[in-house]
């Protein structure tokens, strides 16, 4: 499909390298790990405390720009040579416009918006794993000095189920006590940052309304206009073709330069194979990777995003292959991992 949309493409944007990345970035997710040795809960603790390291290191960052000043506590993004950086990402974000004061990016993220994205995976893995109170208030703490909302998207869809059929007295003190800490210290903390931002989605120069519904607009104008590009899209490597032209501030999430390059048919064949590597892997963090690739980035070409994907998901879709095999303490395996992500199982009454 990819092939067919490159030939027939009637943009001269298109472009055949993109299409072969697209296959070499895409290739992992083909395969599926068949060893009985990788312990799903020991994964999820794992990806918690390197949660949790960041976040740590996140909230250093943030108050270092007060104590030691922000050229040291930025110190990759203000003194890292121009040929050693990664070029077509903010960084360095101030709180506000003019504002002295900047989101914190963990030192080693890209963005703010990647530390976000990432603490929030993180979160629901300690659920997972736990909880644990204080490794809940330290993830917390890193997603507020971000000041990012991408992954605050996130929870907000995945938190309320989790709330509703978990009912853990210890989230609901958490939860509480945040919110406690939020509303005497909101103010010193600048939380206005978040909340103003909810605004964004009516205002068509925002990033909020970018990231989120711009792509709506986009395919609609461009796309959907024409019956040969509604049905083959405008080829590998164009979405960003037109952004200039438009007037409003776009973006491609990974959803819409599906769409966008390939059109209809060739959206049906990738969301099913999304499906039949994504949505057949376990359920622990299935929704938060799936999510997050989807929605909150331009993550289709983006290896980084990918392989976190594949070996937080993908490779780990075993679970299902092998559900009816007991392993060696006679738990069969849907019942352990039934266990593990709350879930009931399937022969239970």
């Amino acid at each position: 499909m990819g092939t067919l949309s490159a030939a027939l493409s009637p943009s001269s944007h298109v472009s055949v390298l993109s299409l072969g990345f697209l296959v070499v970035a895409q290739l992992p997710l083909v395969f599926r790990c068949v060893s009985s040795e990788i312990s799903y809960p020991r994964l999820i603790d794992f990806l918690s405390a390197v949660g949790c390291l960041c976040a740590l290191i996140g909230v250093l960052q943030f108050v270092a720009q007060f104590v030691i000043g922000v050229d040291a506590a930025f110190l990759l993004d203000k003194h890292l040579p121009e040929n050693m950086t990664v070029s077509g990402y903010n960084s360095l974000i101030p709180l506000y416009w003019s504002s002295p004061v900047y989101k914190s990016n963990g030192v080693f993220f890209l963005e703010p918006s990647f530390f976000s994205q990432f603490l929030a995976v993180a979160v629901v893995a300690e659920l997972l794993a736990g909880p644990r109170t204080l490794r809940l208030l330290v993830l917390a703490a890193g997603i507020v000095c971000s000041y990012s909302g991408t992954g605050l998207t996130m929870l907000a869809l995945f938190l309320p189920f989790y709330f509703l059929y978990h009912g853990h007295s210890r989230l609901f003190f958490v939860a509480a006590l945040v919110s406690l800490v939020l509303i005497f210290f909101g103010d010193a903390l600048s939380i206005d940052a978040f909340t103003r931002r909810i605004s964004e989605f009516s205002d068509v120069e925002s990033s909020g309304w970018a990231r989120f519904l711009s792509m709506f607009r986009i395919l609609q104008e461009v796309v959907f206009a024409n019956d040969l590009t509604f049905v083959l899209g405008r080829g590998p490597g164009t979405v960003q073709e037109q952004f200039h032209l438009f007037s409003f501030n776009a973006f491609d999430p990974t959803w819409g330069k599906v769409i966008y390059e390939y059109g209809l048919l060739g959206a049906l064949v990738y969301f099913r194979f999304f499906y039949l590597t994504v949505c057949r892997g376990p359920k622990g963090l299935r929704f938060a990777v799936g999510y997050t690739y989807l929605f909150l980035g331009g993550y289709l070409l983006n290896p980084s995003i990918l392989m976190q994907v594949a070996a937080l998901v993908v490779w780990l879709g075993k679970s299902y292959a092998t559900a009816d095999q007991p392993d060696e303490s006679g738990i069969e395996a849907r019942d352990r991992f039934a266990m593990l992500s709350g879930m009931p199982a399937l022969g239970a009454r």
